[in-house]
């Protein structure tokens, strides 16, 4: 009996040591650095891979995905030892390639033929090694000036986009018209269900983002969310009370403060917030969690309240809806929307939110 109980406690003993070590392997292992590089048309950046290492100063970098639409190049020798032109050497056309450069630097070209567009130019995955092990993909992500990462103009469709809360999901309707200057080629919805409770339609109508833009958006984060809105019906002196949500973005995997999801929203009496009124009107919102954003708390009996840091680059690391609010009024709206578009010049995305690539590890 004596020796059974040993064994139990030194299968315990294993099981704690076994966890302590995992945890540790999170924690401390090494973190590749999520950037943000902003690059003119037709022209080329030095990049460096960066990385984080608690006991390792000398790192290492491996391309893991190529460019779709640029084109990487190791550094040329006179330029890695003495700084001298030509930047670019040999072209690095193959995955699993360990970049050469000193500081882990490479060059990113556009093509000499360019157009601007409203999503980022490219997204590439790299590692980060040292003499023992090897981190998870971090990313590097190349957008134009404007800071476009992704983004919907309807020049030739509906992207998608389709209604939710009417009484069915239904595609949103295309229409290649120009309205002034602020709308040309857009998408619209309309009212299809009205139940009206204590003077308020609780059933609410929204347009929701397509596939493209549910990706890891971590990299957005202290950027924007901007689009326009135009009603071409719709009494909007009679607006479906102080607690509309103008956005809503939803992670359907995060943790929630009761169980599995998070939604953080834009009430329309968040300070300083500029009310639609059926006029064109281009909305834009901050990517940060100080600056308007609630987070629901999972018990009708709460308030919303502020989402942490950690809450904001969650969600858009692992988004799952995005939607943007058509039904304003309390009775049938027809409204318009375009130049849907995430946005950022500047990563801003902490290194305690990147020791996993979906940030659900985030210490901040």
């Amino acid at each position: 009996q004596v020796m059974s109980l040993l064994g139990m406690f030194a299968i315990v003993i294993i099981y704690i040591a076994t966890l302590c070590n995992l945890i540790l392997s999170v924690y401390s292992s090494t973190i590749p650095i999520n950037q943000l590089v902003v690059v003119e048309p037709s022209s080329y950046v030095v990049v460096r891979l960066r990385g984080y290492d608690q006991e390792y100063s000398t790192l290492k970098a491996n391309i893991k995905s190529l460019p779709s639409s640029g084109s990487i190049y190791q550094l040329s020798q006179v330029y890695n030892k003495y700084g001298y032109e030509p930047k670019a050497g040999t072209q690095i056309s193959s995955v699993d390639t360990n970049i050469t450069g000193s500081n882990n630097r490479f060059v990113y070209k556009r093509p000499i033929r360019d157009v601007l567009s409203n999503s980022a130019w490219d997204r590439i995955y790299f590692t980060i090694y040292n003499p023992i092990s090897e981190s998870h993909n971090g990313s590097i992500t190349f957008v134009p000036p404007s800071g476009a990462i992704v983004g919907s103009n309807f020049m030739f469709s509906n992207e998608d986009w389709t209604i939710t809360g009417n009484k069915a999901i239904q595609d949103s309707t295309f229409e290649p018209k120009n309205i002034g200057s602020q709308l040309s080629f857009y998408i619209y919805g309309t009212d299809n269900e009205i139940y009206l409770k204590n003077g308020i339609d609780s059933t609410l109508w929204y347009f929701e983002a397509p596939v493209k833009f549910l990706t890891n958006l971590g990299i957005s984060y202290g950027g924007t969310l901007s689009f326009t809105l135009s009603a071409f019906s719709g009494n909007f002196n009679e607006l479906n009370g102080n607690s509309l949500h103008v956005v809503e973005l939803i992670c359907d995997d995060c943790i929630g403060p009761v169980y599995q999801g998070i939604t953080l929203a834009w009430p329309i009496n968040a300070e300083n917030f500029k009310s639609f009124t059926g006029s064109t009107q281009t909305f834009t919102f901050s990517l940060l969690e100080t600056v308007g954003w609630v987070k629901d708390p999972q018990n009708s009996l709460l308030s919303w309240t502020k989402p942490s840091q950690c809450d904001m680059i969650q969600v858009l690391s692992r988004i799952s809806k995005i939607r943007i609010l058509g039904d304003w009024t309390t009775w049938y709206e027809t409204v318009a929307l375009d130049n849907v578009l995430i946005a950022n010049t500047e990563g801003k995305q902490p290194t305690c939110s990147m020791s996993i690539s979906d940030a659900s590890i985030c210490t901040c």
